[in-house]
C-alpha cells in the first residue's frame, strides 16, 4: 500500500481509522459516478462496511467494477480542526460475519446520546430482512492531509 503523507502533519493513520466517522465511498456504474456515506470498521488492513443486498447498489456496482474510493474527514470548525484522509482501492462483497458487525456498531452506537446502552445483539442478522453483507475495501494507496487551520480561524462578528 502507497502512503502519500506529504502534509500529513502528526496524524497517525492507525490512529485516525480508530475514529467512529462516517466514509463517502464512491463508486462507478453505468450511469456515472455514485457516492455512499456509511460507518466502517478499519481492520485486518481494510475498511468494512455493512450492506443491506438490495437496499442499494453498491454491491452491484462493486461486482461490475471493484475500484472504489473513500473520502474520511475529522472536522471541527470551531477550533480550526481538519484532518483527512483519502484511501483508493479495490472492493469486494464478503460474507457476513456476527461479530464483525457487532465491533463496528458498538463503535458508534456507544456514542450516540441518549441511548443507554447498545442494542442486545448489534450486528445479529435479524430474519425476514433482505441478506447482509459486508463490503471490504483494501487499500492499494492513502493520502493523509492535516488541513488544520486553527492559528487562522475567522471568527464572525454581529
Amino acid at each position: 500500500m502507497k502512503i502519500d503523507r506529504s502534509i500529513a502533519g502528526n496524524i497517525d493513520l492507525e490512529e485516525f481509522l480508530s475514529r467512529p466517522l462516517l466514509a463517502h465511498v464512491a463508486s462507478s456504474s453505468h450511469l456515472g459516478a455514485r457516492n455512499s456515506l456509511l460507518w466502517f470498521l478499519w481492520e485486518e488492513g481494510a475498511l468494512w462496511f455493512i450492506l443491506e443486498e438490495g437496499f442499494n447498489t453498491l454491491q452491484s456496482r462493486v461486482r461490475e467494477d471493484p475500484r472504489v474510493a473513500v473520502g474520511l474527514a475529522d472536522f471541527d470548525p470551531a477550533r480550526g480542526f481538519l484532518e483527512h484522509v483519502s484511501i483508493r482501492g479495490r472492493a469486494s462483497v464478503e460474507d457476513w460475519d456476527d461479530a464483525r458487525a457487532s465491533r463496528l456498531l458498538r463503535r458508534y452506537y456507544r456514542r450516540l446520546e441518549g441511548y443507554a446502552d447498545t442494542p442486545a445483539t448489534p450486528g445479529e442478522k435479524v430474519t425476514g430482512r433482505l441478506p447482509m453483507t459486508f463490503l471490504k475495501v483494501v487499500p492499494e494507496s492513502v493520502v493523509i492531509r492535516d488541513h488544520t487551520y486553527r492559528d487562522n480561524v475567522v471568527k464572525r462578528t454581529r
